[in-house]
């Protein structure tokens, strides 16, 4: 089984939200290492980013992520989560199900995410 693992890369600044702070700069640090050791560790996982800095990602990054957080019953977040991005991202999604958010999981707990979802697994 195919599995997916979806990156929601927060921007590195914005007018917004002011400069980067070294604790958001950090996490973007470690989320890049992580996606990095994905690639090396899962050849075959389809690994999809979305860059909150480029426009043609943004929008469906938007829409993914606001409909993980409805789902996990995060509906504040999810109704006004372009004015919430510096509260959720980064995250990341495995197979369609948001694993975290505001944080960056390790490449352990990815891991047990995939082995869970595989087939004939309860999960």
């Amino acid at each position: 089984m195919d599995h997916k693992i979806e990156f929601f890369i927060p921007a590195p600044a914005c007018t917004c939200s002011g400069p980067v702070s070294p604790r958001d700069a950090e996490k973007r640090s470690k989320l890049e290492k992580l996606m990095s050791a994905v690639e090396n560790s899962f050849p075959y996982t389809v690994i999809i980013r979305y860059a909150m800095a480029d426009e043609r990602g943004y929008a469906e990054g938007l829409r993914r992520l606001a409909s993980y957080l409805a789902e996990i019953g995060e509906e504040d977040f999810a109704h006004r989560v372009a004015f919430s991005l510096r509260y959720v991202l980064p995250a990341v999604a495995v197979d369609g199900k948001l694993v975290a958010y505001g944080r960056v999981p390790d490449i352990e707990e990815l891991s047990q995410y995939l082995k869970e979802m595989e087939p004939g697994r309860e999960g």
